[in-house]
């Protein structure tokens, strides 16, 4: 069964030459059943015993009659195999004519038509008569037949094996010729409908289509009875031949008016369900305006990376104005289509042009998170939670909260606490809400990741577990999609740094198994995997997956993830394990050598591998992973002094427990089991908040002379105090040494502590790195709300006079605290408020300091 072309009649003939077989041609009938029972008669084998001949000759002979003396013939002849071609020109009176006589025994019948209605198929099934089925799957030519003949892959593709079609392509001539003779045996009165067809990929008998294209009834059993060749998809849908409806849409088109009008039917009726459809038909009927109307309609609904690659060539044909909303989608789609460049050009262009500021800003903060600008990425989403007049603005503040918390880890120092406090604020104010919903949903879960990535860089490695717990809770049961996603991944990478390898790998599989094949998913999976195999003591996988992430980073212009892929790469290098290579090295070198502290970490790694007797620890100015590194290597030759025992503490704090051991396990040192304990180290409590200060050493008060406070201030929040930039601390007026100051200072300490340095051992400076310092200005940062009265008792250090580094102390201690009132004050108005009037009571400096509630400090 198929359409003309695929060389039905030429199998029977050929057929034919065996006796056995009778070929008969139902076109030369009517088809009436006497006039097929007479063609049958002039191909049976003659025989005395013939009834038919006799029974057709008389003038009253019936249907009934024929029809015995027919079987009564073919039994005569059995076995025999008949050949009935052109079944499509039966009527109902023939198909039912053949129903009774297909059941002889001993004989066989090999029926061609174009469709299998045009034989009695079902019946025959019905009855158990044993049938097969030949379509034009089996007829068309296979690849090889093809490319046996000489054609070409688009000449392949383009006839699909339609027999007479590929001869031609086969000749040399054009395939399409066989459709142009093919349509001239149509009736005249059929090819206006057939070219409105060709509209639609599918052909189907009950389609509303049909009717808004005002196609004549019966129009696709009319086509299927003249060989118009079509693939049957299901038991009432068709799929005409590619060249046949290129061949109608080509005539159509030929006809404007007719061609527009069929488009604009086709639109009108898929508009409801069909609205993408829909569009394209609006603007291939030259409707833009209508077009972008109903895009515009459907934006809400154009919410995912794949539905926004799907409109994208939509759009683009729209040719929306800049500054609409179809422009930002626009750009939108094109930013997820992979044009990174042209996207964030389009979007930035679209705020230009006067586009709604809050959600054009949101979608550029997205672009910039996505392609690693996590300060761009923080002004834009600043600025569209600023400009939004809609709140809450739950899912804005998550993304914000997670940029800063990813920027908080790329630092050190209080340049990272600053941007982990603004993550945990930001975090707080998604967590606070008691909606439920599945939006909020993916907040939450991106607010608690950015809560855990926070409390790691502000040393709160408990609150980051439970964080992170509560976090992978929430994730797993919610759907699939890119901040998902992006959660798993940064757990993922926490937990292995953390340590706890298991659920890492967990949260990987998890992510990997709901990727949606985007290009920031690929870019996550490869860097997460080089993290994990590295933290699992595999420097040769971690190199792999890390290469492939540069890869893609350099593509997306993610400077971030590059640089930390070659960070990786980096380390892996100058391990003395794998398949160490200078060419890492060099890459870094070259893509970031002109930072400082990449150009210090290569200077390190290029000497430290080559002279093991280098001292190696504590330079503040290397990346953390590769500080790490090269703290862990120190323990191979240097002794466990308090300098390498501080800094091996802080980065296991910092990084967490399984970045250290993963470096020692490749590098076979044992690390010490008090690592990031309370045993081995002294604690310094600073309290200077109070109208007369308070300084502990391991929970006893220090007695100190007032003359040595101040410098004992300012060393517990530089860290370090040389005499050479000593002189601040004192006031213009001052007329002791103080060099003297220092050495009644590591006296005191001496005395209490019983250590031989406890405040380092150079020459003219002081050092607390060895010490867990504790101090009440640093806690106003991190504190509940309501702690900041309890905290900020005076201005520091209240009754010493004023000097060049104690005013710049009281002023970051007022600006730190007039940033939490205004935190506070978006939460609880009233208590911030009650708050502020008792703290300016306190100091009333911090009056010209206070903001009102707002937007998030910057």
């Amino acid at each position: 069964m198929a359409g003309n072309g695929y060389g039905k009649s030429t199998h029977l003939i050929a057929l034919s030459s065996d006796p056995r077989h009778l070929y008969i041609r139902l076109s030369d009938a009517d088809p009436d059943p006497i006039s097929i029972a007479r063609v049958v008669a002039r191909v049976l084998p003659p025989h005395p015993n013939n009834q038919l001949a006799y029974e057709l000759s008389r003038s009253a002979v019936t249907e009934r009659a024929a029809a015995a003396a027919l079987r009564h013939d073919l039994n005569l002849h059995a076995p025999l195999t008949l050949l009935l071609d052109d079944a499509e020109t039966l009527n109902n009176d023939g198909r039912r004519f053949f129903t009774n006589l297909l059941q002889l025994s001993g004989i066989r019948w090999i029926v061609a038509s174009t469709t299998p209605e045009d034989f009695p198929i079902r019946t025959l099934r019905l009855r158990n008569v044993p049938t097969q089925l030949i379509t034009d799957r089996e007829l068309a030519l296979s690849t090889d037949e093809m490319r046996d003949l000489g054609l070409t892959e688009a000449q392949m593709d383009l006839t699909q094996g339609w027999p007479a079609a590929v001869s031609l392509a086969a000749l040399g001539d054009d395939p399409r010729l066989v459709a142009q003779e093919l349509l001239l045996t149509v009736p005249d009165t059929l090819i206006p409908s057939l070219r409105r067809a060709s509209l639609l990929k599918t052909w189907r008998t009950l389609d509303p289509l049909n009717t808004a294209l005002n196609l004549t009834e019966g129009w696709l059993a009319t086509a299927l009875s003249y060989g118009v060749p079509c693939t049957r998809l299901d038991n009432d849908s068709w799929a005409p031949h590619p060249i046949v409806r290129e061949e109608l849409r080509l005539q159509l088109r030929d006809r404007p008016s007719q061609y527009a009008s069929a488009q604009r039917a086709i639109a009108g009726a898929l508009q409801a369900q069909q609205p993408m459809a829909a569009v394209e038909a609006y603007l291939a009927s030259g409707e833009e305006t209508e077009a972008r109307a109903l895009l515009e309609r459907m934006l809400p609904t154009l919410r995912s990376a794949e539905q926004l690659s799907a409109a994208l060539p939509l759009l683009q044909r729209a040719a929306p104005a800049p500054g609409s909303p179809l422009h930002v989608a626009f750009a939108q789609a094109l930013f997820e289509g992979g044009s990174l460049v042209r996207g964030l050009s389009m979007a930035e262009e679209a705020l230009g042009a006067g586009a709604d500021p809050a959600s054009t800003h949101a979608l550029i903060g997205q672009f910039r998170y996505r392609t690693g600008n996590y300060e761009l990425a923080a002004q834009h989403l600043q600025a569209a939670i600023t400009c939004s007049t809609q709140a809450p603005h739950h899912a804005l503040l998550a993304q914000l909260g997670l940029v800063y918390a990813q920027h908080a880890q790329q630092l050190t120092g209080e340049a990272a606490r600053g941007f982990a406090q603004k993550a945990d604020e930001a975090a707080y104010a998604v967590l606070a809400t008691g909606d439920l919903s599945e939006e909020l949903g993916r907040a939450m879960v991106l607010a608690r990741v950015a809560r855990t990535l926070a409390c790691a860089v502000l040393d709160a490695r408990p609150a980051a577990r439970e964080s992170a717990r509560l976090a992978r809770e929430a994730a797993e049961v919610l759907t699939p999609s890119l901040d998902v996603l992006t959660a798993l991944h940064q757990l993922a990478r926490y937990w292995a740094d953390d340590g706890d390898l298991e659920t890492a790998t967990q949260l990987l599989a998890l992510a990997v198994s709901m990727d949606t094949a985007q290009r920031d998913t690929a870019l996550q999976v490869a860097v997460t995997r080089a993290r994990l195999y590295l933290r699992h003591g595999d420097a040769d996988s971690c190199a792999h997956h890390a290469t492939q992430a540069a890869a893609l980073a350099e593509e997306m212009h993610h400077q971030p993830a590059l640089r930390e892929a070659l960070i990786l790469l980096t380390a892996t290098a100058v391990l003395p394990v794998g398949d160490a290579t200078s060419i890492r090295l060099q890459r870094l070198r070259d893509r970031f050598g002109h930072e400082p502290d990449i150009h210090t970490a290569l200077a390190f790694l290029d000497q430290v591998f080559l002279n093991p007797q280098r001292r190696t620890s504590g330079n503040r100015l290397l990346p953390l992973e590769l500080r790490a590194l090269l703290a862990v290597a120190a323990l191979r030759t240097q002794t466990l002094d308090i300098t390498l025992s501080s800094e091996l503490d802080f980065l296991h704090r910092r990084l967490g427990a399984g970045v250290m051991n993963s470096y020692g396990q490749l590098l076979q040192v044992t690390i010490p089991s008090l690592l990031a304990g309370t045993h081995n180290r002294h604690t310094l409590e600073v309290m200077m908040l109070r109208s007369v200060p308070e300084i502990r050493v391991n929970g006893t008060a220090l007695q100190l002379q007032p003359v040595l406070v101040l410098p004992m201030i300012i060393l517990a929040q530089r860290g370090e105090l040389a005499l050479s930039a000593a002189q601040d601390v004192y006031a213009p007026g001052y007329r002791g040494k103080p060099d003297q100051n220092h050495y009644k200072l590591k006296a005191a300490f001496k005395a209490v502590t019983g250590l031989t340095a406890p405040l380092g051992s150079e020459r003219g400076a002081l050092t607390i790195s060895g010490w867990r310092l504790r101090s009440d200005l640093n806690a106003l940062s991190e504190c509940p709300f309501h702690d900041l009265l309890r905290l900020y008792r005076a201005p520091v250090y209240a009754q010493h006079e004023p000097t060049p580094a104690l005013t710049d102390l009281r002023d970051e201690a007022r600006r730190l605290l007039a940033q939490r009132l205004a935190q506070w004050s978006r939460v609880d108005p009233d208590a911030a408020e009650a708050a502020r009037v008792e703290l300016c009571t306190r100091d009333p400096l911090l009056i010209s300091l206070y903001r009102p509630a707002g937007a998030l400090a910057r």
